[in-house]
């Protein structure tokens, strides 16, 4: 799939309203489209601030009963669609402020969080399979910009499942997907870049410092190494991931 209908196909994506088929090429598409991941992007931004002022925004009780008591969905969409003029506005404002660039270049922990998560839940197929972990670092050059080798998370009870190419918000990445005590745990390592952990929560303990969150249901931990991240995502506890972390071998 090229740019132009993948950009067709990015509101519905976005929603998660298109079927698994189309689904999985856009998604491809935007792992290796860092212009088109930016769109992506920009959407999901969207809606989260049109949702942020929606929650500041009530509307009017007798509305708020005739929008519920309404059978035909043509009056309710018109009436929504009244009740959200305000929430429009944000919208325009947001897209006028990215236009004229005003956004200085960083990226919080917490929405490199939340894409790495997206990327973990979506399971999709491997591009090359174990058991080698060094094997498939090898595997990615000259797919990705960057250097990638095998961390070294050999444990008991760990097994190396696949790899593939992949994307943390605009950035290229590599994935390295392992079985953890019967969980499965995702590896990205991608460009720090301009990552900013500003605010962000961290756990000190021991010699490295591992940055923690949580988005879904999935606990996320990040460490840095030169200008590389490493984020193991799973459904693992936080500790057994944190600990995780700290084992890699960088």
């Amino acid at each position: 799939m090229t740019c132009e209908p993948t950009r067709k196909y990015l509101d519905a994506y976005v929603d998660g309203e298109l079927e698994a088929g189309l689904m999985i090429e856009v998604e491809s598409h935007l792992e290796g489209c860092a212009s088109c991941a930016a769109h992506e992007r920009l959407r999901r931004d969207i809606r989260r601030e049109i949702a942020a002022v929606g929650a500041r925004t009530r509307a009017p009780e007798r509305l708020r009963r005739r929008i519920a008591s309404l059978s035909d969905r043509r009056r309710r969409t018109r009436l929504l669609a009244a009740a959200a003029v305000p929430l429009a506005a944000a919208a325009s404002l947001l897209v006028a402020l990215a236009l004229t660039g005003t956004d200085d270049g960083e990226q919080p922990l917490a929405e490199v969080v939340e894409d790495v998560v997206l990327r973990h839940a979506r399971e999709l197929p491997m591009e090359v399979s174990g058991p080698d972990p060094a094997q498939a670092a090898s595997w990615f050059r000259g797919k990705v910009d960057f250097p990638v080798r095998d961390p070294g998370l050999r444990l008991t009870g760990a097994s190396f499942e696949g790899a593939r190419v992949s994307n943390v918000r605009a950035s290229q990445a590599a994935q390295m997907v392992y079985n953890v005590d019967g969980h499965r745990v995702s590896l990205m390592i991608f460009p720090a870049g301009r990552v900013s952990v500003a605010g962000a929560r961290v756990d000190r303990e021991g010699d490295r410092e591992v940055f923690v969150g949580r988005r879904n249901g999935f606990n996320v931990a990040v460490v840095f190494d030169g200008d590389l991240a490493y984020a193991l995502s799973s459904d693992l506890p936080g500790p057994r991931l944190v600990s995780l972390a700290r084992g890699l071998g960088l």
